[in-house]
């Protein structure tokens, strides 16, 4: 049986500004993404690092960030 490297992707605070501008793009063309991508990357931001480790009702939150964008 094969064990899974699970990796988290974790950035230096200065690098923090990039993590927040590569967001503010993805939520800028999130319309133009295949629905199999959008689903790929909101599990992906479910589980990604950050330092605010617990955010309740985060797949709510993060989908009313997108819907207000769209709006």
């Amino acid at each position: 049986m094969a064990i899974i490297d699970e990796k988290v992707f974790k950035y230096p605070a200065e690098d923090e500004c990039l993590v927040r501008r590569l967001g503010a793009g993805v939520i800028a063309a999130w319309p133009k993404l295949p629905r199999e991508v959008q689903e790929m990357i909101f599990d992906e931001a479910k589980v990604a690092w950050d330092r605010e480790f617990h955010v309740s009702k985060l797949p709510d939150k993060m989908a009313a960030i997108i819907r207000r964008r769209h709006a």
